[in-house]
């Protein structure tokens, strides 16, 4: 009898939670590895294309944030296949006027800019011999994490350079760079977002190799050539290589997974991003859709019988924000 498959599938689930790492229970893991070793038994069409859904599904719930970086300098939505996410930009509208009394006031309204922005496909293209699956020799759920790792390090790449690319051309207050962490360059930057805020106090988050460097412009001078630094602070960098607090503002340590065939991060090491107290999702400047799920698509070499799966999502990124950017981003360019 064919097997129909769905996203709430519970072969679907197993397979993510054993990408994840994540205990299974011994018999659930059987029945969905027989269940796989089956399919690929007898690889019909039909049963071919159930093989790059499994994968597609579970590729697709796989590719969520693993890092806090995205959640925290983006406003993200997603939308179905062929859907447009329209994202708005408040701009300064409203306006109030000194005149004499009775006189008839200027009308102002809420201004908005709306944009759209074009999405693009990140794919990968696993290939896997189906004999493989049969045996047991590979493992669905190694396929399914690596093709899913994979898709992230390029999405978040672009999405990345997006912002950045926009930013280098910003001026002060909300963009600065210095030779290590100036905190005669830093704390104006602070500052502005504190007022903005109403004194609410700012969020900065960096990875540990930048937001580390701020523990040591916390101290005061008690004398000549002498900086005293509060024990508490001491400690706190002692534990956990970085300060909770700076200058007002909250310090945020960014999750930066590790790139192993790249040798690097995923994000800058070198980049602080300052947020100002309060401010809503709808303000960050830096805007991301995700259009529909994963598509799958199978194919099989006639020659060697390898079986090959095609991964697309697509997506989008722009910057885009009315008459400022709701983020600073400070660059230490001795990183």
């Amino acid at each position: 009898m064919a097997i129909e498959l769905f996203r709430d599938s519970k072969v679907v689930g197993v397979m993510v939670a054993q990408a994840r790492k994540e205990n299974v229970d011994t018999d659930v893991a059987k029945n969905a590895a027989d269940m796989i070793r089956d399919l690929a038994a007898d690889p019909n069409p039909h049963n071919r294309y159930t093989i790059a859904q499994l994968i597609g599904y579970a590729v697709a719930e796989l590719m969520r944030p693993k890092t806090n970086w995205l959640d925290s300098v983006a406003e993200v939505k997603r939308v179905g296949f062929g859907e447009k996410a329209e994202f708005n930009a408040k701009q300064e509208g409203i306006r109030a006027f000194i005149q004499a009394k009775g006189a008839t006031t200027a009308r102002t309204k809420v201004a908005n800019k709306r944009f759209s922005p074009e999405t693009l496909a990140v794919s990968a293209r696993p290939v896997i011999h189906l004999i493989e699956l049969v045996t047991g020799q590979a493992q669905m759920a190694d396929l399914i994490s690596d093709a899913a790792y994979q898709m992230e390090l390029a999405q978040y790449g672009l999405i990345q350079r997006v912002l950045h690319d926009a930013a280098a051309a910003w001026a002060a207050p909300y963009y600065a760079t210095g030779a290590g962490v100036v905190k005669a360059t830093l704390d104006p930057i602070i500052r502005h977002w504190m007022r903005l805020s109403g004194g609410g106090a700012p969020v900065i988050l960096g990875d540990i190799e930048v937001i580390g460097k701020l523990s040591e412009l916390t101290g005061f001078t008690a004398g000549t050539g002498l900086q005293q630094y509060a024990d508490a602070l001491i400690m706190q960098h002692n534990a956990a290589g970085y300060i909770g607090k700076y200058n007002g503002a909250n310090v945020v340590n960014l999750v930066n997974p590790y790139v192993v065939h790249e040798n690097k991060n995923l994000f800058d090491l070198n980049k602080l991003y300052v947020f100002p107290a309060g401010a809503s999702v709808a303000d960050r400047p830096l805007k991301v859709v995700f259009e529909g799920g994963v598509l799958s698509q199978e194919n099989t070499d006639i020659n060697d019988k390898s079986f090959e799966v095609r991964l697309d999502q697509h997506f989008g990124a722009a910057v885009v924000y009315g008459d400022y950017p709701m983020v600073s981003v400070y660059e230490d360019s001795s990183i």
